[in-house]
């Protein structure tokens, strides 16, 4: 068996394979024998047809088992001594040379809009083949490789050097000659991991003041205020008001809303549309008012942005807002003792989530700057493939140029995020032994409240025992990646 390896681009290499005609006549054999012993053929003994009767009645079945006999175990072979990263499936198609024929007509535009040009169905004419007004054809690989489906007919086009060249999609076995075929090959790009040294981040501890913890409570009181209608005097600073709104521009309505709710502020700076909280003190439910004023610059629509427009005001009805006291009844309603105990709680809580947030940048900026400092190349197929997973069957109306190009992005990252982090894995010899995943099991058990080997169970007959390994994993990673990595320059730790 000949083979022979070539670069055909980023990240891709084209298998080309010759098996000889000893080797394939020895199959051919194979197949006629075992056709003789199992099919009967009328006016012969089972077993007795001739090679000429068998080779006219069943010669499309005996050279598909030949193909599927040889071709599998010759690739695997070629992979195998040829030490190829190899991702992605493989695109095996017959040799060039098998061409039904090629022309210098530039049919690329065309055929990238998946239209057949009129120049491909009269060389197709030339050559005794008839194109159905029902073909169609499909982009491979823009510019460079396309499918021609014609029924069951099906027909590689491609551009080499200029030349298009138009073959069958199928191999072709025939005795006494060598078996042919080239395979398209995505390779994983050698990755370099860079001395970790040079990663840079932030390994002091988190810092939570008094006041952190006093912020925080406060918003719980916020979340459990009590909203009490006002009805013998207007709206004032400090109420909270629920209005209806309209906003007209050019005599057009624009936006209309009901029920908004908003606490009436200070007119100052800090407010967004202050006119309106201006507007709404003083107003009664069931009063209306028009004001008029201009939006922001970086108002959300741009035709508004920047715009003098009308607002039309319904007040519905003001409220005062009271929050509860801040005592122990609060705290046992949350679930401690006392006061004391439930700020205590509350402070190591918001230690523990500043920790868990810290972690997250952590390993968000470990990731970054190892984008930023390893160069790989994607290779095309293996992008368009992660991005026709993400969108089949999840949208029902045609994805616009950007939302394509920003997954092509996506996936391209998610690609090259996976290599880094396997490369990181192997080289330093990372892994998650069964001791640790019943450890883990048991952990995660008990602060669910559950008993560790029904927990287990459970993950067990949803299949998430593997994805608990893969998390444990990618924590040892970076737990690995932060250790090694420097402290960021011009922070105390």
């Amino acid at each position: 068996m000949k083979v022979d390896i070539q670069d055909a681009g980023l990240g891709k290499k084209i298998i080309r394979i010759e098996i000889p005609p000893e080797e394939v006549n020895a199959e051919f054999e194979k197949a006629y024998e075992e056709v003789r012993k199992n099919i009967d053929v009328p006016g012969f003994r089972k077993g007795r047809a001739p090679k000429n009767i068998l080779r006219l009645r069943f010669g499309e079945y005996i050279r598909s088992e030949v193909i599927e006999k040889l071709v599998p175990p010759a690739y695997e072979k070629a992979i195998e001594d040829s030490n190829l990263d190899i991702v992605g499936s493989p695109d095996i198609y017959p040799p060039i040379e098998q061409s039904i024929f090629s022309t210098d007509a530039e049919l690329q535009d065309e055929l990238d809009k998946e239209e057949i040009p009129e120049i491909l169905k009269q060389e197709f004419q030339k050559n005794n083949i008839t194109i159905s007004d029902k073909a169609v054809v499909s982009v491979t690989t823009a510019g460079k490789k396309w499918m021609l489906i014609d029924g069951r007919k099906r027909y590689i086009i491609s551009k080499n050097n200029g030349t298009t060249f138009v073959q069958p999609d199928e191999l072709l076995a025939k005795e006494n000659e060598p078996l042919i075929f080239e395979i398209s090959v995505d390779v994983k790009p050698p990755i370099e991991i860079p001395d970790y040294s040079l990663l840079e981040i932030d390994k002091g501890d988190v810092n939570v003041t008094e006041d952190d913890v006093k912020e925080y409570i406060e918003s719980l009181r916020e979340q459990s205020a009590i909203y009490e209608p006002i009805e013998d005097r207007p709206a004032q600073e400090g109420d909270s008001a629920v209005f209806n709104y309209r906003i007209t521009y050019e005599d057009k309505t624009k936006y209309s809303q009901s029920d908004i709710s908003i606490d009436i502020g200070k007119a100052d700076e800090d407010i967004k549309f202050k006119e309106i909280h201006q507007a709404l003190i003083g107003m009664k439910p069931g009063e209306e008012k028009d004001i008029t004023f201009t939006l922001p610059e970086d108002f959300s629509d741009p035709e508004l942005a920047g715009k003098e427009v009308s607002f039309h005001i319904e007040l519905k009805g003001i409220y005062k807002k009271q929050l509860p006291e801040l005592n122990d009844d609060f705290a046992k309603e949350r679930g401690s003792e006392n006061l004391e105990q439930f700020t205590a709680k509350t402070w190591n809580e918001l230690v523990e989530t500043r920790r868990r947030e810290k972690r997250e940048n952590q390993e968000a900026e470990l990731m970054n700057q190892l984008m930023e400092k390893i160069q790989i190349d994607v290779p095309e197929s293996l992008i368009e493939s992660r991005v026709k997973n993400l969108t089949e069957g999840s949208r029902e109306h045609a994805l616009t140029e950007k939302e394509i190009n920003d997954l092509r992005d996506f996936s391209a990252k998610m690609i090259k995020r996976e290599w880094i982090i396997n490369e990181i894995i192997e080289r330093e010899d990372i892994t998650v032994n069964d001791e640790e995943i019943e450890i883990e099991i048991q952990r995660m058990a008990i602060s669910r409240g559950k008993d560790p080997q029904k927990y287990k169970s459970q993950l067990e007959a949803t299949n998430r025992i593997n994805e608990l390994k893969g998390n444990m994993l990618m924590e040892k990673v970076f737990n690995f990646l932060i250790e090694k990595a420097s402290v960021k320059k011009g922070l105390i730790v």
